[in-house]
């Protein structure tokens, strides 16, 4: 198998390339609807079929000569024409493992039989006239001259004759000023790849500064010089290999007079899910819209949005997916969710909502307001209001979980209060699927169907409407077995990250009520690493009969919610597994008054803030099992003051 630019492309036999080599000989041109599947599926044709033209799909059939070409090359014939890669094409991405999967590909091919004719795909280019300009293929391309770079090196250190590869790399040409300078066959017009590739070409050592781009190209570079040095000690072993490299390897060139021609192709090509995923497809399907010289002015919008979610390093086809489901309507996907690999199909059967054809512009520019905005809530800054609770979402399900960014999208209608207040109320029901174990499908499916209505949202009184109507409704399904699961959570089922926050959360409302206010605000007191989770009964117990328990009801109660606490650690290291009665005398030094009052209340006048907050609280002189479980009722009730939806 060797990779496409995004792909694995299979590897045909010989008779299957010279089936194709004699379609494009003959000129037996193919409708493009079915491009891609021609080489499997009619590979299987009889090949004298093909010479007589009978009994061949209609799709194969010979047409009237067309503005498109088919033509097959060897790395020697097609690098004796000059290729550009321009702006507007995404950089070369292509990581090591893309690299060594297409070098230990050719070395399996050259291995097995190296006279064999080995067939690397298609590339699919626009004939400018002067030069070709790729349109898919350029990640093969590029790895390719710089393999071609790397064997130049090699050769020169061994004091070989580099002379036909050079001719391949480059040629003499004049220049404005009549000097003759050599120009590269392959040129990076993409302002990422600086001057890489004739630093690499040269044997320069890479630059200090230098783009994510640059990094790869000189990697690659790299990896190949390392793969070939291994694989070959002995030159006359590489020169062998580079014989077979050059003249058996191939690939069919498409070629197109005509930019919009050559950007169908590559649609074509790649829509069936086997090649280049839907960002890129959509790129592609937008660029189609427009004239060639508004390229530039929407590759520059185009990159704004890549390289806004580089910045965050997210997965552009998460965006496009939350993107969609935010803005449009996906009932038609089974339960509204889109998957990956229905995106483009998606996108092509629904311009009538998106408007990318008449308007293609304003559809990038809705793109790059929405990435902003996913920007903004998955990095929140202190400044905007309720972005505290946005905050919080990570710390309670997880720093990879962005289930609820697809809301936040989707209300990018509400005025400012309303934003705010919905903010808080995600992480409420964020909570709840977390307390009661709300399979991620689940969550997707109610979310997805809750945008629908997000979406026409605008003012508090909205939101309110949708909260009362359909938000508590659904939650309070969810939350059958609420208190049950609640009174369960322990460290023995949850992990330690969410079990902290919640204790955090706890903690930090109680010492706002204490205050004499009734929101929390952030919790990074209560969740840096100097603070730490204490069992109040110890996890080192030797006398378990002192707290009332057995052996197996130790091992239950120990790491239940109820039984920890959160503590500074500079007080942890003093107690250690001390006992309950000397341990709560520490515990009065805390700053966190759910810990300090554990084993007595401090009561302070009549109807103030802290005797207002006592009320919701107990405390005990003695611990044990019982203790424990009342504890774990007293969060339990607060909890629900928290994150209770209203």
């Amino acid at each position: 198998m060797i990779f496409g630019d995004e792909q694995e492309l299979p590897c045909h036999s010989a008779e299957q390339l010279l089936f194709w080599q004699k379609c494009v000989h003959e000129k037996l041109c193919f409708t493009l609807v079915n491009w891609e599947t021609n080489l499997e599926k009619d590979g299987a044709f009889l090949y004298n079929d093909v010479c007589t033209h009978t009994d061949l799909p209609e799709r194969m059939k010979p047409m009237a000569d067309t503005h498109i070409k088919y033509n097959d090359h060897s790395i020697n014939s097609a690098f004796k024409n000059h290729y550009i890669v321009p702006d507007y094409q995404r950089e070369y991405v292509w990581k090591d493992e893309q690299v060594e999967q297409l070098l230990a590909d050719l070395l399996d091919a050259y291995n097995t039989d190296s006279q064999k004719a080995y067939f690397l795909g298609t590339i699919v280019t626009y004939d400018s006239g002067s030069q070709f300009e790729l349109i898919d293929g350029q990640q093969r391309l590029t790895t390719f001259f710089i393999l071609l770079c790397a064997i130049k090196k090699i050769y020169i250190d061994h004091g070989e004759q580099t002379s036909v590869i050079e001719n391949l790399i480059y040629s003499p040409t004049m220049n404005s000023e009549g000097d003759v300078i050599n120009l590269y066959h392959l040129q990076l017009q993409y302002e990422d790849a600086g001057n890489c590739l004739e630093l690499i070409e040269k044997g320069q050592e890479r630059p200090n500064y230098i783009t994510q781009s640059g990094e790869r190209l000189f990697d690659a570079f790299k990896t190949i010089q390392d793969f070939l040095q291994e694989q070959f000690p002995q030159i006359a072993d590489l020169k062998k290999f580079v014989v077979f490299l050059l003249n058996k390897t191939s690939f069919i060139r498409i070629e197109t007079y005509d930019i919009s021609d050559a950007l169908k192709i590559f649609e074509t090509i790649n829509q069936r899910g086997k090649g280049l995923d839907p960002m890129d497809l959509l790129k592609n399907m937008v660029f189609r819209q427009v004239d060639r010289s508004k390229f530039k002015e929407l590759n520059m919008n185009w990159k704004s949005i890549t390289r806004s979610l580089e910045k965050i390093d997210e997965k552009p086809l998460r965006f496009l997916r939350y993107f969609i489901m935010a803005n449009y309507d996906t009932s038609s996907e089974k339960d509204g969710i889109l998957r990956e690999d229905q995106i483009y199909t998606w996108l092509s059967n629904n311009n009538a909502q998106c408007h990318y054809q008449e308007a293609p512009f304003q559809f990038v520019q809705k793109m790059a307001q929405n990435v902003e905005l996913y920007v903004k809530c998955r990095m929140p800054d202190g400044a905007s209001e309720g972005n505290v609770h946005l905050k919080n979402i990570p710390l309670l399900a997880g720093k990879s979980y962005k289930l609820h960014l697809m809301l936040l999208l989707a209300a990018s209608n509400m005025n400012s209060e309303a934003f705010a207040k919905f903010k808080s109320i995600l992480e409420s029901v964020v909570y709840y699927t977390v307390i009661d174990k709300i399979a991620t499908n689940i969550t997707e499916r109610t979310f997805a169907l809750w945008c629908r209505d997000v979406r026409n949202i605008i003012t508090v009184e909205d939101l309110d409407c949708f909260v009362k109507n359909t938000i508590i409704p659904t939650v309070n399904d969810w939350k059958l077995d609420n208190k049950s699961n609640f009174l369960r959570l322990g460290l023995n089922s949850m992990q330690q990250y969410r079990i902290k926050f919640i204790l955090g959360k706890i903690t930090a409302y109680v010492d706002a009520l204490k205050l004499g206010k009734t929101t929390v605000e952030d919790l990074t007191t209560y969740t840096e690493t100097a603070v730490e989770i204490e069992h109040i009964m110890p996890q080192t117990c030797t006398d378990k009969e002192l707290y009332g328990m057995d052996e197996e009801e130790f091992s239950v109660y120990i790491n239940r919610l109820g039984n920890l606490t959160l503590l500074e650690n500079t007080i942890n290291r003093s107690i250690q597994n001390d006992v309950y009665a000397n341990k709560a005398t520490y515990y009065k030094q805390s700053k966190f008054y759910i810990t300090s009052s554990i084993s007595e209340l401090v009561n302070l006048g009549q109807d103030t803030a802290i005797n207002r907050t006592n009320s919701l609280l107990s405390s005990w002189s003695d611990w044990n099992k019982q203790a424990i479980e009342e504890r774990q009722e007293m969060f339990y009730r607060l909890s629900e003051m928290i994150w209770e939806l209203r």
